[in-house]
């Protein structure tokens, strides 16, 4: 918190059905999955919703030059850099920027990929519905 920017932040909407009215989705482009580019915006309100719902009111993300990491998690005493993709594509060369810079114990993709953990190379996947329930390893 002491390297926050306060003149750069992200805005979410309590919940993401207000996001689609408020996109003038139509409801054939919602049931047909065709979000366009928003589905990544979905993704990640998504994500920040249900850690507001966990409890988590104060979220943090990770910006520099033009690397970005949507969400700073923090547990017990470490940060774990999370990204969010809306698909099955996970590569995240941010990612790996920032856990090489601040040496994260671990990072983590919310994705529409199956859950994956990789104990050896340091990386979990989640798929997007589980975000309520990260992290399920506790201690690495």
């Amino acid at each position: 918190m002491a390297y926050t920017n306060e003149s750069h932040f992200k805005l979410y909407l309590f919940d993401v059905g207000i996001l689609g009215a408020l996109s003038d989705l139509t409801p054939k482009s919602i049931l047909d999955y065709d979000y366009g580019t928003y589905k990544g915006y979905f993704a990640e309100n998504f994500v920040a919703e249900e850690f507001f719902a966990k409890g988590i009111t104060h979220l943090t993300s990770w910006q520099k030059h033009r690397s970005e990491i949507e969400f700073l998690y923090v547990l017990e005493d470490q940060v774990i850099p999370i990204e969010v993709k809306s698909g099955w594509v996970t590569r995240s060369k941010s990612l790996n920027i920032y856990a090489e810079k601040y040496h994260s114990p671990y990072r983590a993709t919310f994705s529409a990929k199956s859950l994956h953990i990789d104990l050896d190379n340091n990386y979990h996947n989640y798929p997007l519905y589980m975000v309520y329930w990260f992290p399920l390893v506790k201690k690495m």
